[in-house]
Order: C-alpha cells, then structure tokens, then sequence
C-alpha cells in the first residue's frame, strides 16, 4: 500500500481500517486458491508497506505511510553516476549533483513535488499519531515489518521516545526515528520543504523528459513456464484445470 496520507486526507481512518482488513481477507482468499491449485502450503506473508519512494512518485502519491514533508517539497534520488537516465535528466534541466560522500560513483537528482491541497504536513502531525497510524497497518494490513520513519521534535517529543516504545513495543516488528531540524540531519535529505514559489520556479525551469532512447534499465520478466518456473495470470476468474 502506499498513497496512505492522501488516503486518510480524502476518506479518512476509519475507511483505511475497513479497506485494509477487507482487502487483507481477499488476498487471504487467493492465495488459499492458488495455494491448493498449485499443491503448495499457504503463504506466511503476502502483505507489505514498503518505503515506496519511487514507486510512489511515478504515481504521483505519498510514499507509502509516510506524510510529506510538506505541500511542495524536493525529492531527492539518487542513481549510478553512468545510470542511462543521467543525459535525460539533465536536459530536461532537472539539477544533478554528485552524492555527498561517494561523490565518484552516485549523483543525486532533485525533483520538485507538490501532493496537493488537504494533505496534512509532517509539521502539524505529531510523534504519537504516526506510531499510532503504523501500528493500525501493522494489525490489519502488514505482514512484513510497516516500513515506517517516524518524524519527531527534538526539543517537544525527544524525551518521549523511550515512552512511545514500551507502549508500542507490542504493536509493531520495528520502527526508526528521524528528528525534524531546520536545516536536515544531514546533507541532500530525501525531503527538503520548499514554499509555493520556490516549487513553481523549479518547476517552470523543466523541460520536456523523454526516456525514449534509454536502453539498458529493462526489468528482465520470464513470460514462460521453464522448469519450476511459470508465469500465472491472477487475473483469471479460475485456475487452469489440471490435466
């Protein structure tokens, strides 16, 4: 899952609950299906909330459980310093820049993004409400640990982190702490909030972004049955009748 902050902003947690387990009893459903098909024992996870940057800003939404840094803010990703998306990118006239620390083999480039109106920000969403939040998807979702980084104040929350994990020690498989501070934890943080017309004027300076004499950063997909291995179509409303 991931877009869970836009989720909560236009239906709130309540139907983030009902969505989660009622999607999480489907998937318990197939995977029985496809399980006993395949003459296979039921899978032990099928669930996840992963960090989700990428995958996140191809869609357009919040990574994963994770509230924005803000309503505009810079991402920052990082590639191979002879990645074949470098010369797009950098005509496109996205701002590239080498990798603070291994600066001879990664560079960073920055992305401006705006998640829209009615989003709440890190900045009005406190330390508790997100260790609550990926402890509700921890229950009725993840199987897998809910990638999570928690956002806190230093100076109003830091002495309650001890507190928040004895009482979520429980709840959750495992959790990380960021602090909030002006200028970032360190250099090139993923997230930088930027106000409205900073975002515009980044975003005025783009040009077109063409992939489309990229090579050599295809995902390889087996679409055929070789040995153990066999392509299957979930789609299907029944498995294939075994001969």
């Amino acid at each position: 899952m991931s877009g869970i902050a836009q989720f909560i902003a236009n239906r709130g947690v309540g139907e983030l609950k009902t969505w989660m387990d009622t999607g999480y009893r489907h998937i318990e459903k197939l995977d029985e299906k496809y399980s006993d098909w395949m003459a296979i024992p039921r899978s032990i996870k099928t669930t996840s909330i992963k960090p989700s940057g990428t995958v996140s800003l191809l869609a357009g939404s919040t990574p994963g459980i994770h509230f924005p840094e803000s309503r505009y803010y810079i991402r920052r990703m990082r590639l191979g310093i002879n990645s074949t998306l470098v010369p797009s990118l950098e005509k496109a006239g996205y701002k590239i820049e080498p990798a603070f620390g291994s600066e001879t083999t990664t560079v960073v480039v920055e992305i401006p993004v705006d998640v829209g109106e009615g989003v709440r920000t890190l900045d009005s969403v406190s330390m508790w409400e997100q260790l609550s939040l990926a402890a509700l998807a921890q229950r009725y979702w993840a199987d897998n640990q809910v990638s999570c980084t928690v956002t806190f104040d230093p100076e109003s929350e830091g002495t309650q982190i001890a507190s928040a994990l004895d009482v979520f020690q429980y709840q959750l498989k495992g959790i990380s702490f960021l602090p909030r501070l002006d200028l970032g934890a360190y250099p090139q943080m993923p997230y930088e909030s930027i106000d409205a017309d900073t975002y515009h004027n980044m975003k005025s300076s783009l040009g077109k972004l063409n992939f489309g004499r990229v090579k050599g950063e295809e995902i390889v997909v087996e679409r055929f049955c070789d040995n153990d291995v066999c392509e299957i179509d979930f789609n299907a409303e029944e498995p294939p009748k075994q001969s």
